[in-house]
């Protein structure tokens, strides 16, 4: 190497090491200065659960402020990123609707061994009048320092915090876990309790208030916000007497073809009470692709994706979730007294009605295994200018999707309004008009609707 080589290696050097000293100066003084004032945003409601958290936000903090739906979950955080670049500290906090855990304690323990912890502390922090039971990691090496935390709610459901960071500043951790515990506000939710009633109530009757004399399916004609026939939905509910006692039993396939194609087929068999179910459902899905080609922008039509679920409930509260396909994933969860499968959601509907019940929550199992939280409300039409004597709304929390279904007097569906990825309207009608609306899948409608009948997917 020449001297002028070494020279210029040699600035390079110090160049790259000034900058170093110049970036941990800049988090230093971050540091300190999130140490000396930790700012909160102020509370956070989990909309309806009675439940708000104010998270740090400022002096390097920043929080996206809302609860959202994740993993079973409702899911809010805040991280540490003076520079915008990386993050030095985060904090999450995740309301879990029901979880495998026996106790806080065993919990606590298996995440500090996921976490590589040799020996951490344990401790306890009040707030209000519950306990937060907390495990404290101290950072050696790679391994962030944590603290991991949990509080035992009513009705099977947690609040968990984490806290991590990579600053070699544990007192961080705790300031940050104190100041989260000191605004922490946790009341009933008696829209929870009120839900839990409901589910209760339906499983003791079974579903004779929405099964039809006839065995006949429904048939819906499914439009957009602007009002155009973009596909169709079948369903049928039927109950037959097996060696095992009832058997409820339904059955849906549905096509769509805005704002891309869609293709769903499902069957349900359960006892009355939801105890012991199956669950299989087959999508087929294909998405628009944007292909850019110099200046040009081509939309082309993605290969279809299939994917099949298949849901399995043994003793009312254990799920098995497996999804099918060349890469088959399978996960356990454990569900919550509230929870009711959306294939047969219209039990609850009509119960409130029967009861009378302006408001509950409840928990939405769909059929590719997702949990989602979700407020119902139910009330009188206010304008004579429909068929319709009762709305139902239901707003699913930790997202912008939404259901809202109209009934005439006698307690038949006239309108479902869905929002999801869209605004999306069904409508009953009948096969014939089914398939005059759609002669390309004429044998499609005709075919399913047979099968649906004979209980086959």
């Amino acid at each position: 190497m020449s001297y002028d080589e070494k020279t210029r290696k040699h600035g390079a050097d110090k160049i790259f090491l000034l900058g170093l000293f110049a970036l941990s100066l800049l988090i230093a003084h971050s540091i300190v200065k999130a140490k000396k004032a930790i700012l909160l945003t102020g509370p956070i409601e989990i909309p309806a659960v009675g439940i708000s958290v104010r998270l740090p936000n400022g002096n390097g903090w920043h929080s996206d402020e809302r609860w959202q739906h994740y993993n079973d979950a409702l899911v809010i955080q805040s991280v540490f990123s003076p520079s915008q670049k990386f993050n030095l500290a985060q904090v999450v906090c995740t309301y879990q609707l029901a979880s495998l855990r026996e106790s806080a304690d065993d919990w606590l323990r298996q995440q500090a061994a996921e976490l590589g912890a040799d020996s951490p502390e344990y401790g306890r922090q009040q707030a209000g009048s519950v306990n937060i039971n907390y495990a404290y990691i101290t950072q050696t090496g790679r391994m962030p320092g944590a603290i991991v935390a949990t509080v035992q709610l009513k009705h099977g459901r947690w609040l968990d915090i984490e806290i991590t960071q990579m600053a070699h500043e544990d007192q961080m951790l705790q300031q940050v876990l104190e100041k989260i515990a000191e605004h922490l506000v946790i009341k009933d939710n008696e829209l929870l309790a009120g839900g839990i009633e409901t589910v209760k109530q339906v499983k003791t009757t079974g579903l004779d208030k929405i099964l039809t004399e006839q065995d006949e399916p429904t048939y819906y004609l499914v439009k957009d916000s602007s009002q155009r026939n973009i596909g169709f939905a079948v369903d049928i509910l039927l109950e037959s007497e097996t060696a095992d006692g009832i058997e409820i039993q339904t059955a849906a396939f549905a096509y769509i073809t805005r704002p891309y194609q869609w293709e769903m087929a499902m069957l349900f068999k359960s006892d009355p009470g939801f105890n012991d179910l199956v669950w299989e459902s087959q999508t087929i899905q294909n998405r628009p692709m944007r292909i850019r080609r110099g200046n040009l922008s081509i939309l082309r039509t993605q290969q279809a994706v299939e994917s099949n679920d298949r849901l399995l409930v043994s003793n009312g509260d254990l799920m098995l979730v497996q999804q099918m396909g060349p890469d088959p994933t399978e996960h356990q969860t454990r569900l919550s007294e509230a929870a009711v499968p959306d294939t047969v959601i219209e039990a609850v509907y009509i119960q409130m009605l029967y009861d009378d019940t302006d408001s509950i929550m409840v928990d939405v199992i769909l059929r590719d295994g997702r949990v989602k939280p979700a407020v119902i409300s139910a009330a009188k039409a206010l304008t004579s200018e429909t068929s319709a004597a009762y709305v139902i709304k239901t707003k699913f929390i930790g997202s912008d999707e939404a259901e809202e279904i109209h009934f005439d007097s006698r307690m038949q569906v006239v309108k479902r309004i869905l929002r999801q990825d869209g605004i999306f309207v069904l409508e009953p009608t009948d096969m014939e008009e089914l398939v005059q609306r759609f002669p390309e899948r004429a044998d499609y409608i005709i075919q399913r609707s047979e099968a649906i009948k004979q209980g086959k997917l």
